[in-house]
């Protein structure tokens, strides 16, 4: 985050969050605090100088995402929606939403809240990060595909076994509900797009994962 002024000698200056915090710009400050992950003060911060919805979206994204990695996750999701009610196509709101929705066991919501962004934007590259659930002692929640014989078929407008989109949370959902061709298909598009070492290694499961199933077809076939 950053602005150019142009100072008497008519040089180019750039204001960076940093340089905009010291000069008592309070979204910069807050910026910083959530950098540096005292989110505790960018939500006190924020809190103390919001003016209704007077306040530029960009603040109060920061205060949405301070208060989310707070773990306040109802007031992120309310400031998230009245950034949404001003502007419906903020990606970055829509992502914060989908990730809020995931955590809560919406994950059908949260899916098409990322269908959203990439119909917007599809190259967005935020959708290329782990989504973590909060850990409970006794219950763990994940996707439930529809479980059927994976088999090559022509694409239709509603085929749910068309990968929607490329993330490595749809990977892993992929590999956990047994779809590896599915899963093969993310992860080669992972990989080819950033040569992350983990997204070899999952390329490497899934491939073996389709083996294993290959194989176990043609035992039963004998």
């Amino acid at each position: 985050m950053f602005d150019i002024d142009k100072n008497d000698t008519g040089s180019t200056a750039v204001n960076t969050t940093a340089d905009l915090a010291k000069i008592g710009y309070w979204p910069a400050q807050a910026s910083l605090y959530l950098a540096e992950k005292k989110y505790s003060k960018a939500v006190e911060l924020c809190n103390e100088n919001l003016q209704g919805n007077s306040s530029p979206l960009s603040a109060r994204l920061i205060y949405a995402k301070a208060l989310f990695y707070a773990g306040q996750i109802q007031s992120a999701e309310k400031q998230l929606h009245i950034i949404l009610a001003k502007d419906s196509e903020h990606i970055a709101a829509q992502k914060y939403l989908a990730d809020i929705k995931f955590q809560k066991g919406d994950e059908y919501g949260a899916m098409s809240l990322y269908e959203q962004i990439l119909s917007l934007d599809p190259l967005c590259s935020m959708l290329y990060s782990v989504i973590q659930k909060k850990k409970t002692e006794t219950t763990t929640t994940t996707i439930t595909l529809k479980r059927q014989k994976e088999i090559q078929v022509a694409p239709t407008k509603k085929d749910l076994r068309k990968v929607i989109f490329y993330s490595e949370t749809v990977g892993d959902l992929y590999l956990q509900q047994g779809f590896p061709r599915l899963a093969e298909e993310v992860f080669a598009h992972l990989y080819e797009t950033n040569k992350n070492p983990r997204y070899a290694e999952k390329l490497s499961l899934a491939r073996e994962n389709i083996l294993e199933k290959e194989q176990h077809h043609v035992k039963k076939t004998d």
